[in-house]
């Protein structure tokens, strides 16, 4: 999940398919596909049963596909802030070829990205590493790089790969075509009068209207995009595949292993959302709280202990108040909303807290700043400007469709979570016809052993409902006490990465256990956070 980009400029286009979507398929092409390139039926491919299990590839012509590596463009010339990827090892670029539809592959296929770092282990690889960085909606193809270039254990062992999902560019993306010069942001969500609540709902009917319109919008779901995985996986030619998914990448991940159990080989789930509950739940209340927990529980407190540098007060309570005040100014001025967006943001890393706070000081000395150092920002906190984020997140279950709710929900996280509940009512979804009929709810009793790894006070994806989803599934946990950052593995933590890696390079039994977290920035120790966050789970599962 990353945080949003509230400057890009308005779209006025409608909806479209970009990048390779070619549905006009002849009758001959289909009747041949059918009789001749697909192992079993549609429906049995499609339905999560895993037929031909011991098969590279049931798909046929998709899954023999050979693909066309090239060194990525990104790669040999990166952008205008992007890093220097030379400085990271090579990675190769294809195109693989998918169905728009897997259950019904008469409508012709999408373009799939994948990127991939060779192994450098030579007789010592062992396979692939899938890599999702979450989302939904993000751009994949340089997690390999990162990964690659970072934990070289992994690259002796694997060939580290990488991909965008369908509907987000560089593969067939897709354009809700959203008119954002309708969309009439809300200057304080706190306020819960009539006319504010009645423009969030506009914004959210806006939004969700126009990708639940987009002709694509139907096929981006988590379950298609499983099956994209495997078709992967039959055209890298492997049996099966070793996945490390981040965020939402939990998510997907899980569906994977519940439709495709057989090809599951280490799977490592890094900063879980609760797989086991809604994404209602998910999105809406448990972000609300992982915010606000973060907020209380750790960032206040270092405000507090850093008093003499930033002046917000020497206790929590004192910093706390502090911010309301400030927060108040900052209202008056039109921009409530963005100082609580912003605030939440920063929350997803430690690593931006004495730059925010700087900024935090600038407003106290003069809160009419706030209107050029803070952008009105689109809500919720945290989405990508991605039209597959939406798709994915409004598609993959039906959500409540009354608006009254969505108004009743505002009221009620507003008031228990200040900082982000009452964005809650700008809720998309709740005006999103579409939702998939193929839903790969993962069953608890069955899913394979996998290793997940979680920060004590993730705000993003709050360790409650990662706990919850390890206990009913039975899964070893790497629990990280006294971190809060979105991310646990390839972030500094050498426990959490030696564990990691001792699993997927090496192939260690994973068990629950308990690493510590580091230092918050400016603090010289780790300051516990005791009863105030979710406590880990018994260690040696």
């Amino acid at each position: 999940m990353q945080p949003p980009d509230p400057r890009l400029p308005p779209a006025r286009r409608r909806t479209t398919l970009r990048r390779g979507l070619r549905i006009a398929v002849s009758c001959a092409a289909l009747l041949a596909g059918v009789a001749g390139t697909l192992v079993g039926t549609d429906a049995q491919a499609a339905s999560g049963a895993d037929a031909n299990a011991g098969a590279v590839n049931p798909y046929g012509s998709l899954g023999a596909q050979r693909p066309h590596w090239r060194v990525c463009d990104w790669y040999t010339s990166p952008g205008p802030g992007d890093p220097d990827w030379r400085d990271h090892p090579v990675t190769s670029c294809a195109d693989v070829r998918a169905p728009l539809d897997w259950y019904d592959r008469s409508k012709g296929t999408i373009t799939v990205r994948v990127t991939r770092v060779a192994s450098t282990g030579g007789s010592a690889r062992r396979g692939v590493l899938l890599v999702n960085p979450g989302g939904p909606g993000i751009d994949g193809s340089a997690s390999a790089t990162r990964i690659a270039r970072s934990q070289p254990e992994l690259l002796r062992t694997h060939d580290i790969i990488g991909f965008a999902p369908r509907g987000v560019a560089p593969s067939t993306s897709l354009d809700c075509g959203v008119d954002w010069t309708r969309y009439d942001s809300v200057a304080d969500t706190r306020d819960r009068s009539p006319a504010n609540v009645a423009r969030q709902l506009a914004n959210a009917r806006l939004v969700g209207q126009a990708c639940g319109d987009a002709e694509f919008a139907p096929y981006v779901t988590t379950d298609q995009t499983a099956r994209d995985l495997d078709l992967i996986r039959a055209v890298l030619g492997e049996r099966r595949v070793d996945y490390l998914g981040f965020s939402y990448g939990t998510w997907l991940g899980v569906w994977y292993a519940a439709a495709f159990r057989n090809r599951v080989d280490r799977f490592v789930l890094d900063s879980s959302m609760n797989w086991l509950s809604t994404p209602e739940e998910v999105f809406v209340e448990s972000w609300a709280r992982g915010f606000r927990r973060r907020f209380d529980v750790q960032f206040l407190p270092w405000l507090a202990r850093h008093h003499d540098r930033y002046g917000f007060g020497d206790t929590p309570e004192a910093a706390g108040a502090a911010y309301e005040e400030l927060r108040a100014a900052v209202a008056g001025q039109g921009r409530g909303t963005a100082l609580d967006a912003t605030q939440a943001t920063v929350l997803y890393n430690s690593g931006g807290w004495p730059q925010w706070a700087e900024l935090l000081v600038a407003l106290r000395g003069d809160p009419t700043r706030a209107v050029d150092l803070l952008a009105a920002p689109r809500v919720p906190v945290g989405i990508p400007d991605s039209g597959a984020h939406w798709a994915i997140r409004c598609g993959d279950a039906r959500w409540p469709r009354d608006p009254a709710g969505w108004v009743a929900e505002g009221d009620r996280l507003g008031a228990r979570y200040p900082l982000a509940g009452s964005l809650a009512t700008e809720q998309p979804c709740a005006f999103y016809p579409f939702a998939t009929a193929h839903p790969a709810v993962p069953n608890a009793a069955t899913l394979p052993r996998m290793l997940m790894v979680q920060n004590q006070l993730d705000p993003a994806t709050p360790a409650d409902g990662a706990l919850i989803a390890a206990a009913e599934s039975h899964q070893p946990m790497i629990f990280v006490r006294d971190a809060g950052n979105h991310i646990a593995y390839d972030s500094g933590n050498a426990c959490v990465d030696a564990r990691v890696n001792a699993y997927l390079a090496r192939g260690a039994r994973p068990g629950t256990v308990v690493c510590e977290g580091l230092p918050l920035p400016l603090d010289d120790v780790v300051h516990p956070v005791g009863a105030a966050g979710p406590q880990p789970p018994r260690p040696g599962r």
